[in-house]
């Protein structure tokens, strides 16, 4: 989560930004010395009132080629200007035919507007060609006219018809498409690169594709015909192109194109549900076009929509947005989830946000790859040796990274991930989490909340048997004195028992230290470990188990993965699939309840979590009342021992798991009612190779959002917003995106599949991305908040930052404070960057959102003031039309490092329990920082808008 590639990208991107997005003839100057005061008022700009600016550079043009509607339907065609005018332009509208369309016929652009809208009202079916003509400066020298034609097709409301069948072998770089009849040019596509030799490879497979009988849910309408795609039963681990019918016309009145939906049924769907599809991309004509999408499932699937459309509704806007990246992105789930009321929107950027899921992946992967106690005693000659990662489970999800303990590795070799993370990096984040949330793994406390004498201030980070006190010593005084428990001998303080590796307590329990990597010619081989080298930092989460007692952990040697009770994970039906009536190989889940954010986000079996009341065993899924440490008859806390939970009737896991669960994102979304759902708008990515899984983990918080019944999208690279399907990074232009039809929970994925040697070494797909990457991820955040926030200031100026430490400045609007936390007296540094144009003289009566942007692990506030600099920029570039234009907002970038010995680097910006001492308490650090915010700056009140949602 430290991001080094992260802050020399911003550089590079900061010097651009100056460069091509400033004011031409008085760029900002980025923290150089200014040459006057900026409270100096300068002038506003406008094409028509800067002479070096020629009107004959501006274009008219309608936003899209083509619309489609019914009879009785509005739609509302984007009439854009490329950049603002000092005057007002009158626009003129004619059509090549009358009777289909009724529309205005005059209309004026306003003075500084760049975006009027024309209402078109469907009259009868049939096509027409609307022209928009304007002109200025009319019968002079320097007369300008523009001209720009939409054609409007009015469908009769059928549903596109269906006829057609294909079948055939689909190989990588080839297509299996129905050529003839309604439904030509429906079909399977797959990528070339899927013949590579990586974990994207798909081998040819066999398809079919036929007309299916209509597949729509209850309150949804078809927009054109159920195509099945077979075998069903065919899952990828990379994504695959489907193309079916699509009538657009259909859509209800104000619903774009980010309101088609899809309805899937398949082996785990006997019934149609709605399910996200990636990088939807429209084509053809409106009312019998074509859409092509990315799915990793066969099956059958039917564009649809809402029948009821978009919803008015007033809603209260705070004005407020957090967002961040890694670390802050985590940050930006806790605090917006936690404080839902006080947010508009939540943003993380590829972070832990979905602790479920990522708690999951740490017990399966990052511990794992070890012989059980009975693997060992079947066969020893196999388990001898290191910890295999082909002993952990095949994973589930297309982009899932798979690792042991011992080899916690990239997936590529070019270390393109924004920072070294090294085993000593990622031991040093499980240590942090452990102190900003309790021990992951055991508890310590013998006593549970309600207990009568229930202290919560027992130190709770260190497993059962290693004192708090281990803490403060040196790493190298905790690596010369390991902890060890005895093997059990009935008495107090011997056997630490666990029921996959020791469950007869035989083996001793050391603390042990790690760290030490491979090299392989001379390189560091990231996260492979090296039992031979200087492992010299202390890895105290959990306890080893000695087994052959040397004193030291050795390859292979396991450790006690605690945690929670055991369950089985098979759905409050009990029956896991293999028991289930019907299972086969091409029917996996008879009775639908497998667990999948995409594909079944409802699902109980196998998402990680024990479905049911915690204290009543016959509710939901059966688990084990044998403690944490899994085996029946251990001595508890409360006697000696080190396990807890046994026998009181109760599904346990450990404190700091269940703060965890707590905190995770689909526990929150779940427990939200619907009017805090509706105010609350998500806007979330993540890295196909990001060695954290953060796309993964993301996906897994959206479903929570699916499983509530709420509209999901996803999107393949940033290129693909604009419903053009996938396109490469630098084809990602954020002003000509349509982001109201973008989405209200949105999730992207960054990254090509098929990225090239070059693209790799830049860190295609990697935890930050590449330079192109970190600045869309950046820019379409912003830009997502920008078109979402009603109103707001978009006037260009001329302005430059300021910064304390430039001559002459007097009011900064470009600095960094320490701020001290009024509940806590925590103290820590906060950036903030101001708006161009906050000290003029004529905008001291503008008020200004918020956007809190909370930085990666290991970094500080001002590492990220850059971001604030290039989006200063974008709120007043010459080259982006009003409309387009980012509006101005106050950038806050809040403290998340640690702070004195509240833990080691970074505080994952939550407040720490009680059990942790001096532990950090970053949410109400932040919360404390937007009262202080709002008491001494020109932020933004709530306030009630009509909105179409």
């Amino acid at each position: 989560m430290r991001s080094l590639a992260f802050r020399h990208a911003l550089a590079l991107l900061l010097s651009l930004s100056i460069s091509a997005c400033g004011d031409d003839s008085s760029p900002p100057d980025s923290g150089t010395p200014d040459a006057g005061d900026a409270t100096t008022p300068r002038p506003v700009l406008c094409i028509g009132g800067d002479e070096s600016v020629r009107l004959e550079t501006l274009d008219l043009t309608f936003r899209r080629t083509q619309i489609g509607l019914t009879a009785g339907v509005t739609r509302h065609a984007a009439l854009d200007l490329s950049n603002d005018l000092c005057v007002d332009l009158p626009i003129t509208i004619t059509a090549s035919s009358d009777g289909v369309v009724s529309f205005p016929t005059d209309l004026t652009l306003a003075t500084g507007r760049s975006r009027i809208f024309v209402d078109l009202l469907g009259v009868a079916a049939g096509r027409t060609t609307l022209t928009a003509s304007a002109v200025l400066n009319a019968g002079e020298a320097g007369e300008v006219r523009w001209e720009s034609s939409v054609e409007v097709l009015v469908s009769d409301g059928s549903v596109p018809g269906c006829e057609g069948t294909a079948n055939g072998m689909v190989t990588p770089g080839g297509e299996v498409k129905i050529t003839t009849g309604t439904a030509a040019g429906t079909g399977v596509v797959l990528n070339a690169g899927a013949a590579a030799d990586n974990q994207f490879h798909v081998d040819p497979f066999m398809v079919g594709v036929a007309c299916a009988p209509d597949q729509v849910p209850t309150g949804y309408s078809a927009l054109g015909p159920a195509i099945s795609f077979g075998p069903s039963s065919l899952r990828f681990r990379r994504e695959i192109e489907l193309d079916v019918p699509v009538s657009l016309a259909l859509l209800p009145e104000d619903a774009g194109r980010g309101a088609v939906l899809f309805a899937y049924t398949g082996p785990s769907a006997p019934s149609a549900r709605i399910v996200p599809v990636a990088s939807p991309a429209f084509e053809g004509d409106t009312d019998a076009g074509m859409v092509r999408f990315l799915v990793p499932r066969l099956g059958t699937y039917q564009a649809v929509t809402l029948t009821a459309g978009p919803t008015r509704r007033d809603r209260t806007f705070t004005y407020r947005g957090i967002t961040g990246v890694s670390m802050g992105a985590g940050g930006a789930a806790t605090i917006g989830f936690d404080n839902p009321d006080r947010f508009d929107f939540v943003a993380p950027l590829g972070g832990p946000v979905d602790w479920v899921s990522m708690l999951h992946y740490i017990r399966t992967y990052h511990m794992g790859g070890f012989c059980t106690d009975a693997e060992r005693t079947a066969d020893s000659a196999a388990c001898a040796g290191p910890a295999r990662t082909d002993r952990t489970p095949d994973p589930t999800g297309v982009y899932e990274v798979r690792q042991d303990f011992e080899h916690w590795t990239y997936v590529d070799e070019y270390g393109g991930q924004g920072g070294t993370f090294d085993r000593h990096e990622y031991i040093q984040i499980f240590r942090d989490l452990s102190m900003m949330y309790g021990s992951l793994n055991s508890n310590t406390n013998p006593l549970s909340p309600g207990d009568a004498g229930y202290d919560p201030t027992i130190p709770d980070v260190t497993p059962p048997g290693v004192p708090d006190s281990r803490r403060m010593m040196s790493d190298a005084d905790r690596c010369a004195t390991p902890v060890r428990i005895a093997p059990t001998d009935g008495t107090p303080g011997t056997g630490l028992y666990d029921d996959e590796f020791n469950p007869e307590g035989a083996y001793p329990a050391i603390t042990i230290c790690d760290s030490a990597e491979v090299r392989v010619d001379g390189e560091r081989d990231v996260g492979v470990w090296d039992p031979t080298g200087d492992n010299n930092y202390p890895l105290e989460v959990a306890m080893a188990f000695d087994l052959n007692d040397n004193g030291v952990r050795d390859p292979g040697e396991p450790f006690a993965n605690w945690g929670r009770e055991n369950f089985e994970d098979c759905g409050s039906d009990r029956l896991c699939d293999v028991d289930e009536p019907g299972y086969s190989t091409t029917n996996p889940d008879p009775n639908g309840d497998d667990y999948d954010p995409q594909y079944n986000p409802a699902g109980e079996e196998g998402n990680w979590m024990r479905d049911g009341d915690r204290c009543d065993p016959s509710s939901g899924e059966a688990f084990s009342d044998t403690g944490l440490d899994g085996v029946m008859g251990t001595p508890q806390l409360a006697d000696g021992g080190f396990d807890s939970g046994e026998g009181d009737g109760c599904w346990n896991m450990a404190a700091g798991f269940q703060r965890m669960f707590d905190h995770s994102a689909r526990t929150r979304i779940a427990s939200f009612d619907a009017a805090t759902l509706a105010d609350l708008d998500i806007f979330s990515d993540g890295g196909i190779r990001d060695l954290f899984n953060f796309s993964w983990i993301h996906e897994n918080m959206m479903g929570g959002f699916s499983a509530r019944g709420m509209p999901v999208n996803y999107y393949d690279t940033h290129a693909s917003l604009n419903f053009g399907g996938v396109g490469t990074d630098d084809e990602f232009r954020f002003a000509e995106v349509d982001w109201p039809e973008v989405g209200k929970y949105v999730h992207i994925r960054y990254g090509d599949v098929d990225a090239s040697e070059g693209q790799l070494v830049q860190g295609d797909g990697g935890h930050v991305g590449t330079p192109a990457q970190i600045v869309n991820r950046v820019l379409s955040t912003i830009a997502w908040f920008s078109a979402k926030w009603p109103g707001g200031d978009r006037t260009r100026l001329i302005d430059r930052i300021c910064t304390p430490m430039n001559p002459g400045c007097t009011n900064p609007n470009q600095f960094t404070f320490d701020f001290t936390a009024p509940s806590t007296g925590r103290v820590g540094p906060v950036s903030v960057v101001l708006p161009p144009g906050y000290f003029m003289d004529e905008f001291q009566d503008l008020t200004y959102p918020v956007v809190y942007f909370g930085h990666g692990y290991g970094q500080e506030p001002s590492d990220l003031v850059a971001i604030g600099i290039i989006l200063w920029n974008f709120m007043t570039s010459r080259q982006i039309p009003e409309e387009q234009r980012l509006q101005k907002m106050i950038f806050v970038f809040p403290d998340g490092r640690c702070r004195g010995d509240e833990c080691i680097r970074g505080t994952f910006y939550t407040d720490a329990p009680a059990s942790t001492p001096n532990g950090a308490q970053m949410e109400t650090f932040m919360l404390d920082l937007m009262t202080y915010m709002d008491e001494n700056y020109r932020t933004k009140s709530s306030e009630t808008h009509p909105v179409i949602e």
